[in-house]
């Protein structure tokens, strides 16, 4: 990374959260880089136009800005908004429920000065457990780039540092799906981003428990980023997300957060068309009948 490198802290804060301050004393308590870092809250009123010296006071540094954004602004608006009000060659997009580890900046800036050719860095995590929850706290261990794992799981954990042209290659965040950030991994993905995985947890972020909806529209968010990037998977994923918004029968959900496969999509549909044709009641039958059969009757005694 050249010595001039300039890193823009993107904070999406639409509604007052008690951890934001924990979070701006994470970032204080970096090594070094403070000195070529802004930070940028975006909210839209949460806090009042007094915060802004007052977090500047929780970091030590003068240059944090709260930037306001429209009342009806979503998650995924005020981060592209953001985005484009950056200064930096570099973007980090955090939630006020992040935390950095003290090395995070110092190990950001030694990847991307000896790999040049790197784009995004992302880090294991440590999950916290919230106050209260039955939840426990724990590490966990990301596996390096795979373009495979990326098109079924969130392969990126919290605290992902990238370049801004990266970012600008892509369409942003979208407001279509929930799993905007999976979503948009695969969009940089998706234009030949290069990613680059440290094998230690830099960042730590909150585990809270998924609402009822959340799980119950899973497959409908899961189909979204499918088709917001269709170059990027099987014909047959495409197929089953187009079909599973249609409302298709054989189109299930899947696993929670698991996009299916293509292999997977075609065992789906063989089983959807088994069970219309009903031979797996015949098979039911057929496993009856053996176990009733007096051979295996007397074997059993």
């Amino acid at each position: 990374m050249h010595d001039k490198s300039f890193v823009s802290i993107l904070v999406s804060d639409l509604e007052t959260h008690p951890s934001l301050p924990r979070l701006l004393q994470s970032v204080a308590r970096q090594s070094e880089g403070l000195d070529r870092t802004e930070i940028i809250v975006a909210g839209n009123g949460g806090h009042p136009p007094s915060s802004e010296s007052i977090w500047s006071a929780i970091t030590g540094l003068d240059n944090v800005s709260l930037f306001m954004v429209d009342n009806d602004a979503t998650p995924a608006q005020a981060r592209n908004t953001s985005a484009e009000k950056a200064k930096g060659d570099f973007l980090l997009f955090l939630r006020p429920d992040y935390r950095l580890d003290p090395k995070y900046l110092t190990t950001a800036f030694s990847v991307f000065s000896d790999y040049p050719e790197v784009d995004i860095m992302y880090t294991d995590y440590i999950r916290m457990a919230p106050k209260g929850g039955s939840s426990r706290p724990g590490m966990v261990q990301l596996p390096d780039f795979d373009e495979s794992l990326l098109q079924t799981h969130n392969i990126l954990g919290p605290g992902v540092f990238m370049r801004k042209e990266a970012f600008q290659r892509t369409d942003g965040f979208r407001d279509n799906t929930v799993y905007r950030d999976w979503d948009f991994w695969i969009q940089t993905a998706n234009v030949g981003s290069t990613f680059y995985h440290v094998n230690y947890p830099l960042t730590s972020c909150e585990h809270n428990k998924l609402s009822f909806r959340e799980r119950a529209e899973d497959g409908r968010y899961k189909a979204m980023i499918v088709i917001n990037n269709q170059s990027y998977f099987h014909v047959h994923t495409v197929r089953w997300a187009l079909s599973y918004l249609r409302g298709e029968a054989w189109a299930q959900a899947f696993s929670f957060m698991v996009i299916p496969s293509a292999v997977e999509v075609t065992r789906m549909m063989h089983d959807f068309q088994m069970k219309q044709m009903g031979t797996d009641v015949l098979a039911q039958e057929a496993i009856r009948q053996f176990d009733s059969s007096p051979l295996n009757m007397d074997a059993s005694r």
